[in-house]
């Protein structure tokens, strides 16, 4: 490694257009990617739980300390390595908007985080569900911040993460007004039968809310597909939040979940709930049919398979899957109510106290195996909830094809967080059809491992081009590897991230670039996609000369 100046560092790996640089006092570091030193990611192995524990009324039991709670590990009891609470409170400061042609998968920046983060999943209900919702959203308190998403046969983005529901409310208004209208009828609660007339963001959101619910009433697939989809999506949302510190809840609003028959959709499940524990997201699923029977239900028909008694079996299997999902990630499940806001607002307040508590295994059997872990407080009476278990996984991640996993991530409609990104594109030329990518990548996030007097670190990288539709029409790999010397490391180390540079040629058709950067020793990703209609041509530099 050679050192150019003392306030850059270059590392001689120019390839396929990408040149990886630690970043100093240069352009691609932006405000937001300032961050103090990082903790040296270890390979040592800790097992990480947070636990919300509750008295026989539901609410919060405060005040434990790490003597007052037992870890199990496998039936063993465990010593507690570190311990913290978390209680709700108000964020305190703003986080600033990310100045032009800039992007981040970083759900709090600049120290600002939410303390009470929570997404919900729409996955099924109707006019009464979306009433329910409203209810629910102006509810909302000043230290709740809320995500909204749709699925449809992909994942829709409705509202990202905000602490000001008012816009979401107004588009679920005006798309109830709407539907009424269709039928000739006016909706309950409205007001008016006008019919409204959105603008800023309550119109980003009113397209995006019509264009999801679509999406999730033509739905027309089979149980199988059905699942398969719920468990993509998912996914996609624990990688999304996995960036973000302590628990998250998942509000689940869905019309039945069942346990999967067959083996293909089981290892999908259990790699879903690895994903969720991992990152640390308890699941809440609300069942938005709300109170139900069966009509056609007869004492009469007795033990035999009737169409009554089959589908009575139907509900309580979706009702034991709604209870899996909740149990194995540590939430609740809530079912067979017609409160669905007050369930949603129970779910969000779940987190008024967190208690963190991590643990060194002894166990010394890292084969993949699923291990189960308890959790015990010292108190009668009491509730505990955490997630049940681990997959006791070597550091190194499974062997898969690099590219095809990067591509994965990059169609994913919600950026993957676990390796933080701030990405600045900035046009060039007057034609503006090249963009010079200046991509700063957390070291936090990487793992440097030492050996034989030097540091080195490894992740893969992706840069793809496509339409709004998710077709690609460009995209570029590459690997990277650096071994550094100490007084290099500790440089990249006080400047908090290393940088790529790529200047891309734009496709004709193209909408979207999509940047993936993989941690190849821990597997962690970070996404980030960046609208090439948001971008704005930048001022020259003076010349110094003139």
């Amino acid at each position: 490694m050679t050192v150019s100046s003392p306030q850059r560092i270059l590392i001689p790996l120019i390839t396929m257009g990408f040149l990886l640089i630690a970043a100093g006092n240069g352009d691609a570091q932006s405000p937001a990617d300032q961050n103090p030193p990082p903790t040296i990611r270890s390979t040592t192995r800790l097992v990480e739980i947070n636990v919300v524990v509750h008295d026989k009324k539901g609410a919060p039991v405060t005040g434990l300390t790490a003597e007052d709670f037992t870890i199990l590990d496998g039936g063993k009891e465990e010593k507690i390595a570190t311990f913290s609470v978390e209680s709700r409170g108000i964020p305190q400061g703003s986080s600033q908007p990310l100045p032009p042609n800039v992007f981040s998968n970083r759900i709090a920046r600049e120290g600002v985080t939410p303390t009470n983060v929570a997404a919900i999943l729409l996955d099924s209900g109707g006019a009464y569900a979306r009433r329910q919702m409203i209810k629910f959203l102006s509810q909302l308190q000043p230290q709740d911040r809320v995500a909204l998403y749709v699925l449809g046969r992909e994942l829709h983005i409705v509202q990202h993460f905000t602490s000001d529901p008012a816009p979401l409310i107004e588009a679920i208004r005006a798309h109830r007004v709407r539907i009424a209208a269709q039928a000739g009828e006016t909706a309950p609660g409205a007001g008016s039968s006008v019919m409204p007339t959105l603008a800023g963001p309550a119109a980003l959101a009113g397209a995006r809310l019509d264009a999801a619910l679509w999406a999730m009433s033509q739905r027309g697939l089979g149980p199988i597909n059905k699942q398969r989809d719920v468990l993509n999506a998912l996914q996609a949302i624990a990688r999304h939040l996995s960036g973000l510190p302590g628990r998250k809840s998942l509000l689940w609003v869905t019309g039945g979940v069942p346990l999967p028959e067959y083996q293909f959709i089981r290892s999908q499940l259990l790699e879903t709930i690895r994903l969720l524990n991992q990152a640390d997201v308890a699941l809440y699923p609300v069942d938005a049919r709300g109170l139900y029977t069966d009509p056609d239900y007869n004492a009469e028909y007795g033990g035999r398979p009737s169409q009554a008694g089959l589908r009575l079996r139907g509900m309580n299997n979706q009702i034991l899957g709604m209870n899996y999902y909740a149990k194995e990630t540590g939430g609740r499940s809530y079912h067979n109510t017609n409160d669905l806001k007050t369930a949603l607002r129970n779910a969000l307040d779940d987190t008024e106290s967190t208690y963190t508590l991590a643990y060194y295994p002894t166990h010394g059997k890292w084969d993949g195996e699923y291990r189960p872990i308890q959790v015990r407080v010292s108190r009668e009476g009491v509730e505990v909830r955490c997630r049940k278990g681990y997959s006791a996984t070597t550091e190194e991640p499974p062997l898969k094809d690099t590219a095809a996993t990067l591509e994965e991530a990059a169609l994913n409609p919600l950026d993957a967080t676990n390796v933080g990104l701030t990405v600045r594109a900035r046009p060039l030329g007057s034609a503006g059809d090249t963009v010079e990518v200046a991509v700063n990548v957390g070291t936090k996030d990487l793992t440097f491992q030492p050996a034989q007097g030097l540091w080195s670190v490894r992740f893969d990288a992706w840069l793809g081009q496509y339409t709004n539709t998710g077709a690609r029409l460009e995209a570029v790999s590459k690997n990277f590897s650096a071994d550094l010397t100490e007084d290099a490391y500790q440089k990249i180390m006080k400047q908090g991230a290393v940088s790529l540079t790529i200047n891309e040629k734009i496709k004709l058709g193209a909408e979207e670039l999509r940047m993936v950067v993989r941690d190849a020793s821990s597997g962690s990703i970070g996404s980030v996609r960046v609208p090439l209609d948001q971008l704005t041509v930048e001022p020259s530099p003076p010349n110094p000369s003139e």
